[in-house]
């Protein structure tokens, strides 16, 4: 008996050889949701394929699986993949970051090809085309690497082609130190500005934005000087969202030099002030550094704000606020901190991490200890 003649087996769906090209089609309906009926349809060289291709989406159906083939086009798996697997088990931040990676870098390249059909060279070829910088490509690779690992173990695919490629070299931006004499060009710039608080503590602890934009003052001992980290600020779909850090080592408790606690104090005084002038207007997120009006700072509007105080210190254009991080961390070694107690202040996940600062010190240069940054600040404690 050929295959044209068979009759339609139990629960197969429904199976027909198309007259124009002879390809083998099958449909099978999964049931009703609010759009209408759900049909799914697949296609193959003989009615066998066909009809085995049909057990397994009616196998993953009955398991709750997303009902995917290898004919799905990669936007189509990878919209599944984020709602089935990351979304339910990585924090909203990661989620929202591997949405904008698809949606900005993933969908436009390759997202119209098939599963089956899709090959290392247009993989290479998309990690290729990014301009973003090298972090972008590797974090690029590395989620369509995650989603395709995901495609083999629901039998969508046989290998993972991402896994084949290798993220472009490009040239790595290490950062910018600032002198200590740049530093205090920094902050002789910021002397009574609302953000001269966050200067401070950015150039002489090294915390980073987020961490900075997300600290509310019920972690902050302003007493014994002493910050515990525990929250940072994301944008997730273009809104402020406080998340909160997920490493053991980042999350941290600080003690800040005396200097910076008294301008973190009298900023707290000013905040007060302009919490009463504000009003019912005043948004109350208990936020160590906020807007006029109570509302968290976006990054954006901290990056515009770094480019003037820059300009008006005479840094170089290139800097980023980042790099106060790394600024005030590569002072804090070449003043005598020691590599862990650094590791602590800063949050790093490893030593390793920490080390690459110290690999650019000359070690007799490292004598000193973190009250030696109390020099930077002294001009910002002039009465204002």
């Amino acid at each position: 008996m050929t295959d044209k003649k068979r009759r339609r087996g139990h629960n197969e769906g429904s199976i027909y050889q198309r007259a124009s090209d002879g390809k083998w089609v099958g449909a099978v309906h999964l049931g009703w949701d609010s759009t209408g009926r759900k049909r799914k349809v697949v296609y193959g060289k003989t009615r066998a394929e066909v009809a085995q291709k049909i057990a397994k989406i009616l196998n993953d159906h009955q398991k709750g699986l997303p009902v995917q083939t290898a004919d799905t086009t990669l936007t189509a798996f990878l919209d599944d993949w984020l709602e089935q697997m990351v979304e339910p088990t990585k924090s909203q931040s990661t989620h929202s970051t591997y949405r904008s990676m698809i949606e900005t870098h993933i969908k436009p390249a390759i997202g119209k090809h098939p599963l089956s059909k899709l090959n290392q060279q247009h993989v290479q070829a998309m990690l290729n085309k990014i301009d973003a910088s090298p972090s972008t490509a590797k974090l690029v690779r590395s989620i369509v690497r995650a989603a395709l690992h995901q495609a083999m173990q629901w039998d969508l695919v046989g290998r993972n082609v991402a896994a084949l490629t290798k993220s472009p070299k490009g040239e790595q931006f290490e950062g910018y130190a600032l002198s200590p004499d740049e530093v205090r060009r920094v902050m002789a710039a910021v002397i009574g500005d609302d953000l001269e608080a966050l200067y401070a503590i950015a150039t002489s602890v090294g915390m980073r934005q987020a961490e900075l934009l997300g600290l509310r003052w019920r972690d902050v001992d302003r007493d014994l000087g002493r910050i515990n980290v525990r929250h940072q600020l994301k944008v997730i779909n273009r809104a402020p969202s406080f998340v909160e850090l997920k490493t053991k080592q980042s999350r941290r408790a600080i003690t800040m030099p005396p200097p910076v606690l008294a301008i973190l104090r009298k900023h707290h005084t000013h905040q007060l002030e302009r919490r009463l002038q504000a009003g019912g207007e005043w948004q109350d997120h208990d936020l160590v550094f906020s807007f006029t009006n109570g509302r968290p700072y976006r990054p954006d509007e901290i990056r515009k704000h770094w480019r003037v105080v820059k300009a008006t210190a005479g840094i170089p254009a290139p800097v980023r606020f980042h790099d106060l991080r790394h600024s005030a961390l590569t002072i804090l070694a070449t003043r005598g901190v020691a590599p862990r107690t650094l590791m602590g202040i800063a949050g790093h996940s490893t030593i390793a991490v920490t080390m690459q600062i110290y690999a650019h010190l000359d070690a007799d240069s490292v004598r000193t200890s973190i009250d030696l940054m109390s020099d930077l600040y002294e001009v910002n404690n002039v009465s204002s």
